[in-house]
């Protein structure tokens, strides 16, 4: 695979991690304020109530798409959660195009910024606080290494490449 190839596959990776953990880290911003559960198997509108469908969390995209209001109830949604999710995005997108060809610091730098959103945001909730760093530490490790396989493997060290 040429260096471009995987430059431009782990890039497209990163755009959708990037706004899945920030679609994450806004449900769970949210959840830790109301003390609700942070992990469950349903999403709903915090207005009606209603079950959202998959088609209607898309990060970012499903925000454009329903004129930012519910399907449902047509309640606006608040533009902090596609602004958040842009945020975590960008932050991603940023830190592996300026340390792409070193994955532990940009890998570190995604975990570091999570946990200093969460701890910024927890209003001295600790419980959940920990809850959301252990969901978060889970997904950054699992996705670490992912990335850490795919670079080793395209180029047979985990060293800079030469």
């Amino acid at each position: 695979m040429s260096d471009f190839t995987f430059f431009i596959t782990l890039l497209f990776s990163t755009i959708l991690f990037g706004a899945i953990i920030g679609a994450y880290y806004g449900t769970a911003q949210y959840r830790i304020q109301f003390g609700l559960p942070l992990v469950t198997a349903d999403c709903i509108c915090p207005s009606c109530r209603h079950r959202l469908s998959l088609c209607h969390q898309i990060p970012i995209v499903s925000y454009i798409l329903l004129k930012g209001k519910c399907h449902y109830c047509h309640t606006p949604i608040p533009i902090r959660y596609p602004l958040t999710e842009g945020l975590f995005l960008g932050w991603y997108v940023l830190t592996y195009c300026l340390f792409h060809r070193f994955p532990f610091i940009y890998l570190a730098l995604w975990y570091l910024f999570v946990c200093i959103m969460l701890i910024a945001r927890s209003r001295r909730q600790l419980h959940p606080l920990v809850k959301g760093l252990a969901i978060m530490t889970a997904y950054h490790f699992t996705i670490s290494l992912l990335y850490i396989a795919v670079y080793a493997a395209s180029y047979g060290t985990l060293l800079l490449p030469k």
